[in-house]
């Protein structure tokens, strides 16, 4: 290159004209550089610190993250590879020009989560955002401080016990449908099965509606899988730029189902606020000396019923914000739960010894009856908790998570400057050996009272953790259990998969990239034995 620029310098000294595709060519080396020289000092506090820190080499303009992000298959393994090789001390990683900076110790990682100078979601958030809008998960600061206090609200015990009834009905169905597998040597993918039902939960609990009853959901759904296809834009820094941005989803055709997905959202969220005044006029029509029947003293209020009646009271949610978090609450609800119960099912595949004893768990709470669980049921499953949370521990299905430094902070060896990103990774903290022994194998009693009692609050962060963790911690547990239980009293569950074969693959959540295979048989009671 120096020798044509030489050649270049000659020429024009000599006053050889130069060709159109020369002239291009050096113009663009020059804009390059340019370009370069400005991001250097643009950034330069981020490269100062960049130069303390150890990790993966950069390269200008497209950064490291290439190393890194080869294929969708291998993300979190050369995650899990980078932390190892740096043992588990804070890396940085370039996407494009913008440093994050990788915080895997529990130490760190509480600082970080708990501090108020980095309660702003990461720059990868700018992308998830054109998904899920700005509901609580993605909200900016001063949003997410006001929709968490209504949200916060909802979660009580009084609304959870109220989904039971959901819950189990919707746990019937996959049981009935899921049984023409029985006794076939072929295994089936149970996925198809286990988002099926945490959809028809997840739209009743935050909707009302059922999928089976409006045509609308399916559209919804549908929309919903297409637009989570957009988290593969956030290893693409270039498209972090609006117009770029806008350009790519149009090219692809995402924005259709953007456009969809927001027009079913407002569309649902206008029918149920027709529905909420309808009902309120009549309430208010109602003497005060009349009985109001049981039926709709019972009904169940429903996570969108509650944000409208909380925003009557003044609230103060525009129909946008309500979308926002009716999408929001849907995803989380629905593909977060389902992830984690597949990885459930499929590890108790594996392990027969740990799958006989969640079933021994099971029967002594309910026996050989057919009864549904109760909420008073919930808090006997201790043992199955600790087997949900080992799945979680291994594979989180938020396997990273990001935030934006807003003053800097320090942590425990140097201090994070304003303005860097910070990215946690659940998947990577949960394989640490100094945290857990043998951290590639499934071992339940990892969340046994003593050993969760020994270890940092910080170890397990399959919910996150500090202001902006996961609100839905409840509800997700109470919803993965009553699915577990479901499935075990009726279904002895095998698999031919091994554990170190799982691969995971990201999209906008961390999954199996294949699937989750898995034979049933009949469960004999033991009444029957």
């Amino acid at each position: 290159m120096f020798a044509q620029m030489r050649m270049a310098i000659h020429n024009a000294a000599h006053a050889l004209p130069m060709t159109k595709s020369e002239l291009y060519f050096y113009a663009s080396i020059v804009i390059f550089v340019v370009l370069w020289c400005r991001m250097r000092w643009q950034y330069r506090q981020f490269y100062q610190l960049a130069d303390k820190l150890k990790g993966p080499p950069s390269y200008p303009l497209k950064g490291s993250i290439f190393d890194l992000s080869t294929t969708p298959e291998k993300i979190m393994y050369n995650f899990k590879e980078s932390a190892e090789k740096y043992n588990y001390e804070p890396v940085k990683l370039w996407v494009g020009p913008f440093l994050f900076v990788g915080v895997y110790k529990p130490e760190d990682v509480q600082i970080v989560l708990n501090s108020s100078k980095a309660l702003e979601k990461g720059m990868i958030y700018h992308i998830i955002r054109h998904a899920v809008g700005e509901g609580v998960f993605t909200a900016p600061i001063g949003k997410w401080k006001k929709h968490r206090r209504v949200i916060a609200s909802i979660f009580s015990s009084k609304f959870l016990d109220q989904l039971y009834p959901i819950f189990n009905e919707n746990n019937k169905k996959l049981v009935e449908n899921i049984s023409k597998h029985v006794g076939e040597t072929e295994p089936f993918d149970i996925w198809d099965y286990i988002i099926s039902c945490n959809l028809n939960n997840v739209s009743q609990a935050a909707m009302g509606y059922n999928l089976n009853d409006k045509r609308t959901l399916s559209e919804f759904v549908l929309a919903m899988k297409k637009v989570s296809e957009l988290s593969k834009c956030i290893v693409k820094p270039w498209l972090y730029i609006d117009q770029i941005f806008a350009v790519h989803t149009y090219l692809t055709g995402l924005n259709v189902y953007m456009s969809q997905l927001n027009r079913v959202s407002l569309q649902i969220i206008r029918d149920k606020k027709l529905e909420f005044k309808s009902i309120k006029s009549q309430q208010s029509t109602v003497k005060s000396d009349e009985v109001v029947p049981e039926e709709k003293k019972n009904s169940t209020k429903v996570f969108l019923d509650k944000l409208l009646k909380l925003n009557d009271e003044g609230a103060d949610f525009t129909d946008e914000d309500l979308k926002d978090e009716v999408i929001t609450m849907t995803v989380a609800g629905s593909d977060t739960s389902a992830i984690s119960e597949c990885f459930c099912i499929l590890l108790l595949a594996m392990h027969q010894d740990i799958q006989d004893k969640v079933y021994d768990e099971i029967y002594s709470v309910l026996g050989d009856s057919d009864r549904e669980v109760i909420p008073e049921d919930i808090f006997r499953f201790k043992y199955l908790e600790m087997v949900l949370k080992e799945s979680l521990r291994l594979f989180p299905p938020g396997a990273i998570f990001s935030r934006k430094i807003n003053e800097n902070v320090k942590l425990t060896n140097f201090e994070l400057p304003k303005g860097s990103n910070v990215f946690v990774s659940p998947y990577v903290t949960h394989r640490c050996p100094q945290l857990y022994p043998n951290p590639d194998t499934f071992n339940p009693e990892n969340f046994s009272a003593e050993n969760e009692a020994n270890r940092h609050k910080f170890s397990f962060l399959a919910f996150s953790g500090g202001p902006r963790g996961c609100l839905g911690v409840k509800y997700a547990m109470i919803s993965m259990k009553l699915m577990m239980v479901a499935v075990l009293r009726r279904y002895i569950v095998h698999t031919d998969c091994k554990l170190s074969e799982i691969e995971m693959q990201i999209d906008l959540l961390a999954k199996k990239a294949d699937g989750y295979p898995i034979t049933i048989r009949p469960r004999e009671r033991k009444q029957d034995r």
